[in-house]
């Protein structure tokens, strides 16, 4: 078989790969508290290299034209970008957005387990039907800086300083958890603006130093330009790839066909 097929096709599918990651960050530019993916490609070695117990390396020349050419290229585990998105004022009292580093963290049914924990940049929130502290957007309860969920009073007016202090009738209620994980690359999306730690350890978070806004949310950190851009180079990377395994189906026919009437 051609071995640049092989290097043409590792190429079309990295870039196809790359396509429909700056396609889902392009759907989420209007998303609260979205945090755009980045792509990672990587290099591969040859398969001599990459796999040296299948081949006697010792008397392989590494030199040869082909290992020269590398062994092609493939995507790599996406990394979640840091990003500061956009603040955005609603004037809403539970209405909340992260100005710097950290996350909101939250429980599907307010239990302080370590495995239920889910961090979120979104902050539109609600009171739920016990009057707890809970996301708007699907209902899952918010937690203070003791892992328990925030009970408040209908009645009384909201107050969310900086620091996360929820006030009400002039006395602190709670105080929010803002966190962030001691190695970002750990953190994986599960939808609908929220993040999980590969490893939901006690000791992977740590206290964050962001700053709330009240009466703000944060956008999306989607750049639509430069992710539209991005989207465009690796549709032409895509269908140049496409073309060269073209030209190589076209060159092992010829060869195919004029051996064939050679024998």
């Amino acid at each position: 078989m051609n071995y640049g097929l092989y290097l043409s096709a590792s190429g079309a599918l990295a870039n196809m790969f790359r396509q429909d990651l700056y396609a889902n960050n392009l759907a989420n530019m209007n998303t609260i508290g979205f945090k755009p993916d980045i792509a990672v490609m990587r290099h591969r070695l040859p398969e001599r290299l990459e796999s040296p117990g299948t081949f006697a390396s010792s008397s392989v020349d590494p030199q040869l034209m082909l290992e020269r050419l590398g062994g092609g290229v493939f995507g790599h585990p996406t990394r979640i970008s840091m990003a500061q998105g956009d603040l955005m004022e609603t004037g809403r009292d539970l209405d909340v957005a992260l100005q710097g580093e950290g996350f909101l963290v939250i429980s599907p049914d307010g239990d302080p387990d370590e495995q239920n924990l889910r961090l979120t940049r979104d902050g539109r929130m609600t009171l739920d039907a016990e009057g707890r502290l809970a996301l708007s957007t699907n209902g899952m309860i918010v937690l203070d800086v003791n892992n328990l969920p925030i009970t408040l009073d209908r009645s009384a007016k909201i107050h969310i300083n900086e620091v996360g202090e929820v006030t009400q009738n002039e006395r602190v209620i709670a105080k929010l958890r803002i966190t962030q994980p001691r190695d970002p690359s750990r953190l994986r999306k599960v939808g609908h603006s929220l993040l999980r730690l590969d490893d939901n350890s006690a000791d992977a978070l740590t206290p964050a130093g962001g700053r709330l806004l009240q009466g703000h949310l944060e956008t999306s950190a989607t750049d639509p330009i430069m992710t539209l851009n991005a989207m465009i180079s690796a549709t032409k990377a895509m269908q140049s790839n496409a073309t060269m395994m073209q030209y190589h189906d076209q060159i092992i026919g010829l060869t195919v066909n004029t051996f064939g009437r050679i024998s």
